[in-house]
């Protein structure tokens, strides 16, 4: 009888135990919380530029939201090649990311023998869109887009436009201007927008399309004139500047853009409390208005509106270096 009551309370316990042990094992295989340690953000141009100013804008905030450092490294070259590379070969675990712009959907069509495919990376966040000021020099004829389309058409010799490099995404949105409104423009590129200025100032070139932080003290003072601006609304510190949308040109709406991206194998809980996180931030007043101050207009959204929104892009951009048989020398 003892022995069996023994028995019966070894077995109760040994229970018990298993009970408390499934748990702990549970526990013990599970993965660490994520983040656990220092992440590192990649922006694949030198330091000074604006994706490096807002990277370091929202990375900073990241970092004290997600109470781990996050830390910016530059590693330029190649377009952005170089660091983009470094990122899509990375352990994708959360811990290498990369702050990247318009040129990753870009560089696929200019460069055929890259080292990694968009593919090899996945959407986090986009942090907004950069509009262009489309100008014109003051000292051609035309006041407004309608008077420049047709001044172009009658002087074909005369239509050409500035860009800060072949491949840029200045050069290509011109050119899918010169496109959509059946006119013939002739390239220049410059090694930068700044320096093409003291032409433009001239009339020696006539057009020329970029952030409005490198435009719109010129049209101010009278050197340039603004024709439309490439967001999809007025921009506010240019509410007087027609949209291209308003003009005619719905095709014409975009710009540059700042986002977050992934190796592609990153888990999916990983990148989704990244992009909470950053949703945040973007929505809040704050950083909202910093952004705004750099030329941003604020955007967020999922990885995979994201993800869509770099495969529109890649397409749109493969189409006019086609069309207009765009080749990087």
């Amino acid at each position: 009888m003892r022995s069996t009551i023994r028995r019966h309370l070894l077995a109760a316990s040994l229970g018990a135990l298993a009970q408390v042990a499934m748990p702990l094992q549970a526990l013990a295989q599970a993965p660490k919380s994520y983040p656990s340690k220092p992440i590192k953000v990649i922006v694949p141009y030198a330091a000074g530029g604006v994706t490096d100013a807002v990277a370091r804008v929202l990375m900073q905030k990241l970092g004290e939201q997600m109470q781990v450092p996050v830390i910016i490294e530059n590693k330029g070259g190649a377009n952005g090649q170089i660091g983009s590379a470094a990122v899509a070969h990375a352990a994708p675990d959360g811990y290498t990311l990369l702050a990247t712009v318009a040129a990753h959907a870009i560089n696929p069509s200019l460069y055929p023998n890259m080292t990694y495919a968009l593919t090899d990376l996945r959407g986090v966040s986009k942090f907004g869109t950069l509009p262009l000021l489309l100008v014109s020099s003051a000292a051609v004829p035309p006041k407004d887009l309608k008077e420049f389309v047709a001044w172009a058409k009658a002087n074909p010799e005369k239509a050409t436009y500035a860009s800060s490099g072949v491949g840029s995404n200045a050069h290509l949105m011109t050119a899918q201007f010169a496109q959509v409104a059946n006119i013939s423009l002739k390239h220049i590129p410059y090694k930068g927008a700044s320096l093409a200025l003291p032409d433009l100032f001239s009339g020696q070139v006539a057009l020329l399309m970029d952030a409005v932080q490198t435009t719109k003290q010129q049209v101010d003072a009278g050197k340039l004139r603004a024709l439309a601006m490439t967001s999809a609304q007025r921009w506010p510190s240019a509410p007087e500047v027609p949209t291209m949308a308003e003009l005619g040109y719905p095709s014409m709406t975009g710009g540059s853009w700042v986002g977050l991206l992934a190796p592609a194998k990153t888990p999916d809980h990983v990148v989704r409390k990244l992009s909470v996180e950053l949703q945040k931030l973007i929505d809040s007043p704050e950083i909202r208005s910093r952004l705004i101050e750099l030329g941003i207009g604020p955007e967020g959204g999922t990885p995979e509106q994201f993800d869509a929104f770099i495969q529109s892009e890649a397409k749109r951009y493969a189409d006019v270096i086609k069309k207009a048989n765009i080749r990087v020398e």
